[in-house]
Parts: structure tokens; C-alpha cells; sequence
């Protein structure tokens, strides 16, 4: 994996508590509660992956777990786990990516039982925090299917705006994907 320069002598900036969540590596204790929430039909209706076998999973997670923060052109997914329970109850990925790494691009997942009530909007406030700290990415960037309302919602939450649509296929059928953007010099509320 090509890495970006981070800050020399910088520490791995995970893991990173918010208000009720914290960002962090995921790790193969994480099977059970990875596999809850990624087999489930309603949390993977709108997302780029599919539900995988445990062994499979188990493979990602441990995978994840050694990624350089700051690494280019690697889907790096994060976890999103309860703060007081540490309890994992998401995760959060990103790419860095684009004509001389200037972007990365954000998408993430969260558990049924714990959806709205906010935790995702902090994960993303917290997760876009330490990109614009701990790389140097220009603008985070985040597809989402037009029909998934509460994503769009989300990401107008944090800030991020809306720039342009694609035509695109998902799934086997085709369907517009919204494309939102936040730059460096915005600021994002906690």
C-alpha cells in the first residue's frame, strides 16, 4: 500500500471519542456485532457492499485492523463502537483517492437498533475532523443513492453540500447517485 506523508512523529490518530462514539481500528472480537448489522437487508439496502461468510469477514476485520490511516487508494473501513461499552455498532470507511490524493471519498453503516439517534452524524462530524487533521485531502466527498433520504439528510447535517448527480448502475439496475462535498476550509460543528 502507497502511503501519504502524515505529520512525521504524528501518532496514529485512532482511536478518537466523540460525545457517545468513538472511531476505531476494527478487530476480530468484532465478528458477532460486524456480522449483525452487515447482513441485514436494511442496513446494506443502499450500500456498495454485500453481506460476506464469517471466515470471509473475519479475514476483513483483520485486515482493517493493520491499514495505515493515512494510506491511498485502499478502502479503509473504520469501526464506529458504542463509547461507553465499546461495543461495535458500525463502521465508517474512506479512500483517498483522486490526481494527486486530493480527496477522500466517505461512506459508512450503522447498526438498525441504534440509528437515528444521532451516533452516525457524529461519526461522520468526528471522521471528516481527522481526515482534513491527519491527511492532506482538499475535500472529503460522499455518493448516495437518491432514494436514501435519511443519508442525504445526514450529510446536509454536517455540512456537506450538495455538487453534482451521476447516472450510475447499482445492483444491476440503473439509478442516480447524489454527490456531496465538504472542503478543508469548512468548518465542522461537533
Amino acid at each position: 500500500m502507497r502511503s501519504m506523508s502524515m505529520i512525521p512523529g504524528r501518532a496514529d490518530p485512532l482511536p478518537c471519542a466523540a460525545e457517545r462514539i468513538v472511531l476505531r481500528r476494527l478487530r476480530s472480537s468484532d465478528l458477532a456485532d460486524f456480522q449483525s448489522y452487515r447482513t441485514d437487508p436494511e442496513v446494506g439496502r443502499y450500500q456498495g457492499w454485500t453481506a460476506v461468510p464469517s471466515s470471509v469477514a473475519q479475514v476483513f476485520l483483520a485486515d482493517m485492523g493493520v491499514v495505515e490511516f493515512d494510506a491511498v487508494d485502499v478502502w479503509f473501513q473504520v469501526g464506529i463502537a458504542d463509547r461507553f461499552t465499546d461495543r461495535l455498532i458500525g463502521d465508517i470507511g474512506f479512500s483517498i483517492c483522486g490526481p494527486e490524493h486530493q480527496h477522500a471519498e466517505l461512506g459508512f453503516s450503522l447498526a438498525r437498533p441504534v440509528q437515528g439517534q444521532g451516533l452516525a452524524t457524529e461519526a461522520v462530524r468526528t471522521m471528516v475532523d481527522l481526515l482534513f487533521e491527519h491527511t492532506g485531502v482538499a475535500r472529503v466527498v460522499s455518493m448516495v443513492h437518491a432514494e436514501n433520504h435519511a443519508c442525504i439528510r445526514l450529510l446536509q447535517r454536517v455540512g456537506m453540500t450538495l455538487v453534482g448527480t451521476v447516472d450510475s448502475i447499482f445492483r444491476g439496475e440503473p439509478c442516480v447517485e447524489y454527490v456531496y462535498v465538504i472542503w478543508r476550509k469548512q468548518t465542522v460543528r461537533r
